[in-house]
Protein backbone atom coordinates (compact mmCIF):
# COMPACT_ATOMS: atom_id res chain seq x y z
CA UNK A 1 0.00 0.00 0.00
CA UNK A 2 1.30 3.31 -1.07
CA UNK A 3 1.86 6.30 1.47
CA UNK A 4 -0.81 7.97 -0.59
CA UNK A 5 -3.34 5.21 -0.09
CA UNK A 6 -2.71 5.08 3.38
CA UNK A 7 -3.18 8.34 4.26
CA UNK A 8 -6.10 8.99 2.01
CA UNK A 9 -7.51 5.81 4.64
CA UNK A 10 -6.28 7.49 7.24
CA UNK A 11 -8.32 10.32 6.22
CA UNK A 12 -11.27 8.96 5.08
CA UNK A 13 -11.30 6.87 8.80
CA UNK A 14 -10.71 10.02 10.89
CA UNK A 15 -13.51 11.62 8.65
CA UNK A 16 -15.80 9.04 9.96
CA UNK A 17 -14.67 8.93 13.41
CA UNK A 18 -15.39 13.03 13.29
CA UNK A 19 -18.98 11.92 11.64
CA UNK A 20 -20.17 9.79 14.39
CA UNK A 21 -18.71 12.21 16.91
CA UNK A 22 -21.06 15.32 15.24
CA UNK A 23 -24.09 12.76 15.10
CA UNK A 24 -23.84 11.02 18.53
CA UNK A 25 -22.85 14.63 20.03
CA UNK A 26 -25.96 16.37 18.75
CA UNK A 27 -28.52 13.30 19.65
CA UNK A 28 -26.91 13.86 23.15
CA UNK A 29 -27.62 17.57 23.36
CA UNK A 30 -31.16 16.22 22.01
CA UNK A 31 -32.43 13.80 23.90
CA UNK A 32 -29.78 13.67 26.90
CA UNK A 33 -31.70 10.94 29.42
CA UNK A 34 -29.72 8.43 28.38
CA UNK A 35 -26.04 10.34 29.09
CA UNK A 36 -27.79 11.93 32.15
CA UNK A 37 -27.96 7.91 33.41
CA UNK A 38 -24.38 7.25 32.28
CA UNK A 39 -23.00 10.08 33.60
CA UNK A 40 -24.85 9.44 37.00
CA UNK A 41 -23.56 5.93 37.41
CA UNK A 42 -20.31 6.99 36.88
CA UNK A 43 -19.64 10.16 39.01
CA UNK A 44 -23.27 10.74 40.58
CA UNK A 45 -23.06 10.18 44.18
CA UNK A 46 -20.18 12.82 43.98
CA UNK A 47 -22.86 15.69 43.63
CA UNK A 48 -25.21 16.84 46.14
CA UNK A 49 -28.38 15.22 45.94
CA UNK A 50 -30.97 17.89 45.64
CA UNK A 51 -29.35 19.00 42.37
CA UNK A 52 -27.68 16.08 40.93
CA UNK A 53 -30.21 15.83 38.25
CA UNK A 54 -30.32 19.06 36.73
CA UNK A 55 -26.01 18.86 36.95
CA UNK A 56 -26.52 15.59 35.22
CA UNK A 57 -28.65 16.25 32.72
CA UNK A 58 -26.43 19.80 31.84
CA UNK A 59 -23.25 17.73 32.11
CA UNK A 60 -24.65 15.02 29.65
CA UNK A 61 -25.91 17.89 27.47
CA UNK A 62 -21.95 19.19 27.44
CA UNK A 63 -20.40 16.21 26.84
CA UNK A 64 -22.55 16.44 23.43
CA UNK A 65 -21.64 19.96 22.77
CA UNK A 66 -18.10 18.72 23.13
CA UNK A 67 -18.70 16.34 20.74
CA UNK A 68 -20.25 18.28 17.98
CA UNK A 69 -17.24 20.48 18.60
CA UNK A 70 -14.58 17.94 18.09
CA UNK A 71 -15.68 16.38 15.26
CA UNK A 72 -16.57 19.99 13.55
CA UNK A 73 -12.91 20.77 13.71
CA UNK A 74 -11.66 17.36 12.70
CA UNK A 75 -13.84 18.19 9.48
CA UNK A 76 -13.73 21.64 8.87
CA UNK A 77 -10.12 22.47 10.09
CA UNK A 78 -8.09 19.60 10.61
CA UNK A 79 -4.49 19.32 11.25
CA UNK A 80 -2.48 17.50 14.01
CA UNK A 81 -4.07 19.61 17.08
CA UNK A 82 -7.67 18.25 15.56
CA UNK A 83 -6.27 14.64 15.55
CA UNK A 84 -5.23 15.13 18.80
CA UNK A 85 -8.90 16.28 20.26
CA UNK A 86 -10.21 13.44 18.22
CA UNK A 87 -7.54 10.43 19.70
CA UNK A 88 -8.18 12.11 23.04
CA UNK A 89 -12.32 12.10 22.77
CA UNK A 90 -11.94 8.43 21.55
CA UNK A 91 -9.46 6.97 24.21
CA UNK A 92 -11.81 8.39 27.12
CA UNK A 93 -14.66 7.31 25.60
CA UNK A 94 -12.90 3.62 25.28
CA UNK A 95 -12.10 4.08 29.38
CA UNK A 96 -15.66 5.00 30.00
CA UNK A 97 -17.19 2.47 28.20
CA UNK A 98 -14.62 -0.18 29.83
CA UNK A 99 -15.82 0.73 33.21
CA UNK A 100 -19.28 0.43 31.84
CA UNK A 101 -18.87 -3.17 30.41
CA UNK A 102 -17.51 -4.49 33.73
CA UNK A 103 -19.92 -2.63 35.62
CA UNK A 104 -21.73 -4.84 37.84
CA UNK A 105 -25.19 -3.10 37.08
CA UNK A 106 -24.99 -2.94 33.19
CA UNK A 107 -25.66 0.54 31.91
CA UNK A 108 -26.32 1.98 28.78
CA UNK A 109 -23.40 4.74 27.31
CA UNK A 110 -26.29 6.46 25.80
CA UNK A 111 -24.28 7.42 22.85
CA UNK A 112 -27.09 8.21 20.58
CA UNK A 113 -29.23 9.67 23.50
CA UNK A 114 -30.66 6.17 23.69
CA UNK A 115 -30.72 3.66 26.60
CA UNK A 116 -31.35 0.37 24.99
CA UNK A 117 -27.93 -1.05 23.95
CA UNK A 118 -25.69 -1.90 26.53
CA UNK A 119 -21.74 -1.39 26.67
CA UNK A 120 -19.94 -4.08 25.38
CA UNK A 121 -16.88 -5.52 24.08
CA UNK A 122 -17.65 -4.14 20.16
CA UNK A 123 -17.76 -0.16 21.91
CA UNK A 124 -14.50 -0.74 23.19
CA UNK A 125 -13.15 -2.19 20.16
CA UNK A 126 -14.93 0.55 18.21
CA UNK A 127 -13.36 3.35 20.51
CA UNK A 128 -9.70 2.19 20.87
CA UNK A 129 -9.74 1.56 16.79
CA UNK A 130 -10.98 5.21 16.28
CA UNK A 131 -8.34 6.59 18.82
CA UNK A 132 -5.86 4.46 17.14
CA UNK A 133 -6.76 6.12 13.65
CA UNK A 134 -6.72 9.70 15.09
CA UNK A 135 -3.42 8.94 16.88
CA UNK A 136 -2.03 7.69 13.11
CA UNK A 137 -3.49 11.06 12.12
CA UNK A 138 -1.28 12.97 14.51
CA UNK A 139 1.75 11.55 12.51
CA UNK A 140 0.75 12.12 8.92
CA UNK A 141 -1.21 15.10 9.11
CA UNK A 142 -5.06 15.64 9.09
CA UNK A 143 -6.05 17.59 6.52
CA UNK A 144 -9.60 19.82 6.52
CA UNK A 145 -12.85 17.47 5.45
CA UNK A 146 -10.10 14.79 5.52
CA UNK A 147 -8.71 15.90 2.38
CA UNK A 148 -11.59 13.61 0.49
CA UNK A 149 -12.23 16.60 -2.45
CA UNK A 150 -8.64 17.33 -3.02
CA UNK A 151 -7.74 14.36 -5.67
CA UNK A 152 -11.11 15.19 -8.22
CA UNK A 153 -14.35 14.01 -8.72
CA UNK A 154 -13.80 10.02 -8.18
CA UNK A 155 -12.20 10.66 -5.04
CA UNK A 156 -14.46 13.83 -4.31
CA UNK A 157 -17.68 11.51 -4.61
CA UNK A 158 -16.24 7.98 -3.04
CA UNK A 159 -14.15 9.28 -0.60
CA UNK A 160 -17.90 10.78 1.45
CA UNK A 161 -19.75 7.34 0.55
CA UNK A 162 -16.67 5.38 2.24
CA UNK A 163 -17.31 7.76 5.20
CA UNK A 164 -20.80 7.79 5.37
CA UNK A 165 -20.07 3.42 4.87
CA UNK A 166 -18.15 3.44 7.75
CA UNK A 167 -20.10 6.17 9.78
CA UNK A 168 -23.14 3.91 9.20
CA UNK A 169 -21.22 0.93 10.02
CA UNK A 170 -20.16 2.18 13.35
CA UNK A 171 -23.12 3.52 14.44
CA UNK A 172 -25.28 -0.17 14.14
CA UNK A 173 -21.89 -1.91 16.03
CA UNK A 174 -22.23 0.50 18.70
CA UNK A 175 -26.32 0.12 18.73
CA UNK A 176 -27.66 -2.81 16.70
CA UNK A 177 -24.62 -5.30 17.26
CA UNK A 178 -25.23 -5.06 21.33
CA UNK A 179 -29.03 -5.30 20.79
CA UNK A 180 -29.43 -8.17 18.74
CA UNK A 181 -26.41 -10.10 20.73
CA UNK A 182 -28.95 -9.70 23.73
CA UNK A 183 -32.00 -10.99 21.75
CA UNK A 184 -30.02 -13.74 20.85
CA UNK A 185 -29.00 -14.45 24.17
CA UNK A 186 -32.97 -14.44 25.30
CA UNK A 187 -33.92 -16.78 22.45
CA UNK A 188 -30.76 -19.61 23.27
CA UNK A 189 -31.68 -19.08 26.57
CA UNK A 190 -32.93 -22.71 27.82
Amino acid sequence: MTSAVLHDLVAALCAAAALLLVASGAAKVARPQATTATVDSLVGRLLPRPRRRPLLRVAARLVGVGEVAVGVVVLAVGGRPAAVLLAAAYLVFAAVAARLATAADPVSCGCFGRSDAPVGVPHVVLDLAAAAVAIAAIGAGLPAGGGLFDDGAAVAVGGPLLVALVTWSAYLAITALPALSSARRLVEAP
